[in-house]
């Protein structure tokens, strides 16, 4: 048997091979993207128990310490609260960071700083704004960046939010110096976590006045949902691509049984029955399933902590710990794998049945195998060497419709994840559906706002500006942060609906109007720091990135001052020169931009790395088909092609013909390709960027992308097809007779 069965896998090396790599690929993936998932949430839960974070944290812009009002709500077991100072500082790339200062080190393992040194978040690192040795310049003192912490709190690319730890001595001067920017934070552990988030301190009598209020399981989302989408991706890739080795397998032994129909008649001949037949096949194609899972195993060590590494660092995260490989997982695709095999190879093995010991000393191949060669010199449209090719073509029909469907889903799947790629790069407020707002300016009152304007205006031009009020509302008992503006400005992207024309209608965010379960036209009643019970009417939803927040717009509580500004520039250029040399007492400048770009960067890494492995996997996948087809047929056309060169056809031509052939089923595959990615491209790729938080892409992919992988895939078949029809050179004429 073990004779038999060497015979069978040294036949068939090209398929054993494909087999085991193919194996290797998908094995490998999926063992190292849910190892490192797995080790994301599982290392995140422990940390988060570590460091003993709160169950909910409440931050309120207010001098006055929180914890007494919090202590005596139902539900809350403890609470303790640290005062925080809320301010700006500039990163390496000119980009504007919100920056939550505090002294407290209670719930961060570090040591306290000195008077001249400040502690930051480690996501500060990660994304290259600062360096250990670094200056920030914060009020009127300079601080030298002494380290990073992790900060499992508000680390997450996801919350606009980050910290930094000084001295008690640094953080009474800043305060002294910008008391107006004081803030406290709370943290709160309850009794019994509510069912429904809904009910989160919903006896808090000033829920309206929280600038947010973040529970544990929210936080945990937003450290987890990068990598989902990641991991999602992946592993459907992966398991695409294990489809694809089943296939090969079914297609490998039904060409080779074909092929070696003596070889069997002879197994039967020497005594051998159809079971062990069966077996000795089973056993050769496992052996290549079993030689890519191990090899797999053994890589999978160093993938899955590169992958947990990647996972890790999107979330903001530095400091990464060796994991091991997870053996739930190992096993169970393991097991999966070999079993999915051993059915496919099974149900493949049916024809090996009527293959009787008589056929031994008969012309070994079937009728079916042989190859039909009708040669005509007569006049056609094509020229000869491309009419005989596409002849052949037609012929071989079935082994090339298989390298046209794995080459059209493949490139589908590489066009679909470039238009994502390509979605997120450059300007993309057009993705947000929010209005483009610059820089938002506080002022004390008008006169010190009319003034504010006019330097503005005369150290970088001033585009446009009005009022903008930043408030909440409670609505189906959520606190909702809501935004009025003096005028709603016209970049605002409705998908349903209209913008609000008065205080009682409402926009809503289109992840939140979908939470809420509400409709727009609906009725619906909220109260507000003004008022109790205010009935008003849902006029539309807008477009928004992040499926954690939840935002509306309205022209609601009109009486409230509105000490905010918005100002839009006629070019940015000068904009980190503006926050930096705008020099006035009582005025704050934000680059409201800052949140948005940290998310948008980190996704951008994430889909890079998609497209990245997409590609290369078309690439290697699509090459091994060229191989493996070019190959088989060339195997199986001997005597046709020992007949063409009776007939005064050179090598080069025979060679050209088969690369034609290869042609025809790529420009059929490349054809699909578009065709799919023309008619469910959009509705899939809006189906994938919904998980990210958007509710619409539509973004074009450029010409010259499409161009680019259409001729890289084109002369990596070309090579490859030159490579195996090498072959033909060894081919005789002698070979016809």
């Amino acid at each position: 048997m073990q004779k038999i069965i060497k015979s069978l896998i040294l036949g068939q090396k090209a398929f054993m091979v494909t087999i085991a790599i193919l194996t290797f690929l998908s094995s490998l993936t999926m063992i190292t993207v849910l190892t490192a998932y797995q080790a994301n949430v599982s290392h995140y839960q422990t940390a988060y128990r570590t460091h003993k974070l709160p169950d909910i944290l409440v931050k309120q812009d207010t001098q006055q310490d929180v914890a007494a009002d919090l202590k005596g709500l139902k539900n809350v077991k403890s609470v303790s609260s640290a005062p925080s100072l809320m301010t700006q500082v500039e990163g390496k790339d000119k980009q504007n960071i919100a920056l939550l200062l505090s002294d407290d080190t209670t719930r961060v393992n570090v040591q306290v700083p000195s008077d001249h040194e400040i502690i930051l978040a480690s996501y500060l690192e990660s994304t290259g704004n600062f360096k250990r040795g670094d200056t920030i310049h914060i009020g009127n003192k300079n601080l030298i960046v002494k380290g990073f912490y992790e900060d499992q709190l508000l680390g997450s690319p996801l919350f606009k939010y980050k910290q930094g730890i000084v001295s008690k001595t640094t953080f009474n001067t800043l305060v002294a110096q910008k008391s107006s920017q004081m803030t406290q934070l709370a943290f709160v552990d309850l009794v019994k976590k509510p069912k429904n988030s809904e009910k989160l301190l919903s006896d808090y009598h000033d829920r309206l006045k929280a600038d947010l209020i973040y529970d544990k399981g929210y936080i945990q989302k937003a450290y987890t949902m990068l990598p989902t989408i990641v991991a999602l991706v992946i592993i459907l890739a992966a398991i695409f691509l294990f489809g694809i080795c089943q296939f090969v397998i079914r297609f490998a032994l039904v060409s080779g049984i074909a092929k070696d129909r003596k070889k069997i008649a002879t197994f039967k001949t020497l005594g051998m029955s159809g079971r062990q037949v069966k077996l000795a096949y089973v056993s050769a194609f496992l052996l290549s399933n079993i030689a890519g899972l191990v090899v797999a195993i053994l890589a999978s060590f160093v993938t899955s902590n590169l992958a947990f590494k990647f996972f890790w660092h999107l979330n903001g995260f530095t400091s990464v710990k060796h994991i091991s490989l997870n053996i739930v997982v190992v096993l169970a695709i393991t097991l999966l794998m070999l079993g999915l095999s051993m059915i496919i190879i099974l149900l493949s093995l049916k024809e090996t049945g009527s293959i009787s010991p008589a056929s031994a000393f008969q012309d070994g191949q079937s009728k079916s195998n042989q190859g039909k060669f009708n040669f005509d010199l007569t006049k056609n449209s094509l020229p000869l060497q491309m009419e005989i090719a596409f002849k052949d073509y037609v012929q071989k029909i079935g082994h090339y419709m298989t390298f046209t469907l794995v080459i059209g889903l493949f490139v589908f799947l590489s066009l679909m994840i470039a238009t994502l790629n390509q979605g997120f790069k450059g300007h993309v407020d057009s993705l947000f559906g929010l209005p483009k707002v610059d820089v938002v300016m506080r002022t004390p009152d008008h006169t010190t706002r009319g003034k504010a304007l006019q330097q503005i205006n005369a150290l970088t031009p001033i585009k446009s500006s009005g009022y903008i009020q930043e408030t909440k509302i409670l609505l189906k008992n959520e606190v909702i942060p809501l935004h009025r503006y003096s005028k709603m400005p016209s970049e605002m992207k409705v998908l349903s609906g209209h913008t609000p024309k008065n205080q009682h209608e409402l926009l809503l965010s289109s992840n939140l109007i979908k939470t809420l379960k509400l409709k727009v036209g609906q009725k619906v009643h909220v109260k507000t720091q003004l008022s109790n019970n205010t009935e008003m009417t849902i006029v539309g939803t807008y477009q928004t990135i992040n499926n954690l927040g939840k935002e509306a717009y309205s022209l609601v509580d009109i009486d409230l001052s509105m000490n905010s500004t918005y100002i839009n520039l006629k070019s940015t250029s000068q904009k980190d020169k503006l926050l930096a040399g705008l020099h006035r007492d009582n005025i704050q400048l934000t680059d409201t931009s800052t949140s948005s770009k940290s998310l948008i960067t980190t996704i951008q890494t994430a889909v890079k790395l998609l497209a990245s492995i997409i590609l290369i996997l078309t690439l290697v996948i699509s090459g091994l088909f060229v191989y493996l087809v070019s190959y088989l047929t060339i195997e199986t056309e001997k005597r046709q092609l020992a007949l063409k060169k009776m007939l005064g056809f050179t090598n080069i031509q025979l060679k050209m013909q088969y690369l034609f052939r290869a042609g025809f089923a790529l420009a059929l595959g490349i054809g699909l390709s578009l065709i799919l990615d023309k008619f469910i491209g959009s509705f899939l790729l809006n189906g994938l960027v919904n998980l990210g938080g958007l509710t619409q892409f539509a973004v074009q992919l450029p010409l010259s992308y499409e161009i680019a992988i259409i001729l890289l895939l084109v002369f990596e078949s070309s090579l490859i097809v030159v490579s195996a029809s090498r072959r033909i050179t060894k081919i005789k004429i002698g070979d016809f007779l």
